[in-house]
């Protein structure tokens, strides 16, 4: 057996087969992969998994989410990509106009920032929001020097534990000591699991709560934290509250990521953020699918709300989804506030 047969093995042993994960699993809900069917080995089939790490959340005895990441990488016959090899991230940038024609003027080092591979990658106008939110809160920053990608996804299980670790070390240390502000929870989990400081872009705004620029008009917002940013969902509600904004109330949920599931998740997802007029998220990844919905309702990444409340709208535009401030009807609530049943006090 190889490295990573022996790591699922012993990880696998170490379950009590007591169930709790299934519950919590949100491809489990929607008829995909049950995650304690895979830890008994009664299942080898790990398509549907969305590797949102909601399993090893909840288990107190093993670590279902690596299993599921260890597997994957078996499975796709997934290795280290060349793009890495070449830019440190995990997936090719693409040709974004935005690279161009919103550029970061970086102006100080209370804060570095760590985009993230979708970020980085799909979305680099969601780091310019990011830059305008910490300095809405009277931070200075700077784009982490070389960042890179977290080495989360199921294509760096092929390295050794000590090699990802030492990478992430170097990678955080650009940081010089000051805090580091991850725009990705994916990437928060990745580090702090390793012993290293960082503070999620929901965890630094909410440190700073007392300074967040407020909207003069009121308006009603869902929330949709991502898998990754559940933990935080009290916080994320606190600051999108302080900055004036009416929180509904809505049920949360994944959005399946790229996943068969995705479709069929990403419906309810909409129909239960219906009472708002907007999503707010938390997660790179979740804006990338919300903000691909044809007729879906108009999302704004966190960050982004809070530079909008500073008078920074600048990446509205990049939007394939309209925002509209300027439009009365942007903030009428979007489906009559229909919730289905199935959907109602959803829990990953």
């Amino acid at each position: 057996m190889g490295v990573i047969e022996d790591e699922i093995a012993r990880l696998m042993q170490k379950c009590i087969s007591c169930g709790k994960c299934t519950p919590y699993c949100p491809a489990s809900k929607y008829g995909g992969v049950d995650p304690h069917e895979i830890m008994i080995g009664g299942e080898e089939d790990v398509t549907t998994c969305v590797l949102c790490g909601t399993c090893s959340q909840v288990c107190r005895r093993s670590d279902p989410f690596t299993v599921m990441r260890d597997l994957k990488a078996l499975a796709n016959d997934l290795h280290v990509s060349e793009t890495y090899k070449e830019t440190g991230l995990a997936m090719p940038k693409v040709d974004h106009p935005s690279r161009t024609e919103l550029v970061c003027d970086w102006d100080g080092d209370d804060a570095y920032i760590m985009p993230g591979c979708v970020v980085d990658c799909k979305a680099p106008f969601l780091l310019y929001a990011a830059m305008q939110s910490v300095r809405a809160v009277g931070k200075t920053c700077s784009e982490l020097e070389g960042s890179g990608c977290c080495l989360r996804p199921p294509q760096f299980r092929e390295m050794h534990e000590t090699d990802r670790h030492d990478k992430l070390v170097e990678l955080t240390s650009r940081a010089k000591g000051k805090e580091l502000i991850t725009l990705c929870g994916g990437c928060t989990e990745a580090l702090v699991d390793e012993g290293l400081k960082t503070s999620n872009m929901i965890q630094f705004l909410y440190a700073n709560i007392d300074k967040l620029p407020r909207f003069e008009k009121p308006f009603k917002v869902a929330i949709e934290t991502g898998c990754s940013c559940d933990s935080m969902k009290k916080e994320m509600i606190a600051v999108v509250e302080a900055m004036g904004c009416e929180y509904v109330n809505n049920a949360m949920g994944c959005c399946g990521k790229d996943t068969v599931l995705a479709e069929r998740m990403m419906t309810d997802r909409e129909k239960e953020c219906g009472n708002g007029c907007l999503i707010v998220l938390a997660c790179p990844k979740c804006f990338t699918e919300y903000d691909a919905i044809p007729d879906g309702m108009p999302v704004l990444l966190l960050s982004e709300l809070v530079a909008w409340a500073a008078g920074h709208t600048e990446t509205f535009k990049y939007h394939s989804i309209p925002i509209e401030p300027d439009n009365e009807d942007f903030y009428k609530p979007r489906f009559d506030g229909f919730i289905p049943k199935e959907s109602k006090g959803m829990r990953w």
